[in-house]
């Protein structure tokens, strides 16, 4: 009898029955991993976010150029230093403050800037309309920041002589975005508060503790500390950070 080659039908069928196993154990291992990977990203995301809340106001607090303001527990209005420079040049409404000043935060329209005028001994404000890029000069050599102003500089205002302070009122409260999901947004405030830009999210709703603020006051009733709990969740995955931040003491 000649013997037979190849595979028979048997052959096959227990082949491709073993490479159904085969993939079907891969497909399940793919799965669980990717779920994994998905999970591990919704629970860094949760936690960037209350991060991104955290960093954003204890900076505020921390440069706040005057008393922080809690309203409710969901909001609060803060003053805070932008840049305190000397400007290298004028023009009637016009300042150009050197690119070497030290800012932690570049100034934008809407900000504010005070100096003090020499004849009132007092400060004299103005709202900054626009922000542009100023090239080196011989008065400016490094270039600068060029602010435009609301209002011209009186002449009893040396803007070369004595320092330029910009500040920013904003307002910091959670708000429901268009997509149902809450935010913590920015609202500036000169002179009163404009639609929220978003900040960091999503949050929890309010009532389900997404952002508290509380203020911490001192032994003379002033807030000396804001305490900070705020909670968001990501793709089912919850991530919660409380903070005292505190603030600087007026002199």
């Amino acid at each position: 009898m000649r013997r037979r080659s190849g595979a028979g039908l048997a052959e096959l069928l227990v082949s491709l029955a073993l490479a159904g196993v085969v993939m079907a154990a891969a497909t399940r291992g793919l799965v669980q991993h990717l779920a994994q990977h998905r999970a591990r990203e919704a629970r860094a995301r949760a936690d960037e976010v209350v991060r991104e809340v955290h960093e954003v106001l204890r900076a505020e607090f921390g440069h706040a150029a005057a008393n922080v303001r809690v309203l409710g527990d969901t909001a609060v209005d803060v003053a805070s230093l932008r840049l305190l420079a000397r400007a290298c040049a004028e023009d009637l409404a016009r300042l150009v403050l050197p690119a070497t000043a030290p800012t932690w935060s570049p100034p934008r329209a809407g900000d504010s800037v005070a100096l003090m005028d020499t004849l009132s001994r007092s400060e004299w404000r103005a709202i900054i309309v626009a922000v542009g890029t100023q090239r080196a000069s011989a008065d400016c050599p490094a270039g600068g920041t060029r602010l435009t102003l609301g209002a011209a500089l009186p002449a009893s205002v040396p803007a070369r002589a004595v320092p330029a302070r910009i500040w920013r009122t904003a307002r910091y409260l959670t708000y429901r975005a268009g997509d149902g999901s809450w935010w913590l947004g920015e609202r500036a405030c000169t002179p009163g508060c404009g639609a929220a830009q978003p900040i960091a999210g999503p949050l929890l709703p309010p009532g389900q503790g997404g952002l508290r603020l509380v203020a911490f006051p001192g032994s003379d009733g002033q807030p000396r500390a804001v305490d900070l709990s705020v909670r968001a969740v990501v793709a089912g995955h919850a991530s919660s950070l409380s903070a005292r931040l505190p603030l600087p003491i007026s002199p």
